[in-house]
């Protein structure tokens, strides 16, 4: 049986993810904005579906620490 504060610690796990998940996902999208300036399409649309991925990956681990 699960006690409260393994699931605070299972929650706050959950969160940090998420926290480095959107960090990278914000990292991704400037380089693919970068790359369709500089006309790097593949490049920008590599980073830009990688980017899209992610903020699929947050949104179902946001999920999970909804009850």
């Amino acid at each position: 049986m699960r006690t409260p504060g393994h699931a605070t610690r299972a929650s706050s796990a959950v969160v940090v993810y998420v926290l480095i998940l959107v960090g990278f996902q914000v990292f991704l999208l400037t380089v693919a904005v970068e790359a369709f300036a500089t006309d790097d399409e593949p490049l920008a649309w590599a980073t830009a579906a990688v980017s899209v991925a992610l903020a699929a990956l947050s949104a179902v681990l946001l999920r999970y620490l909804r009850p």
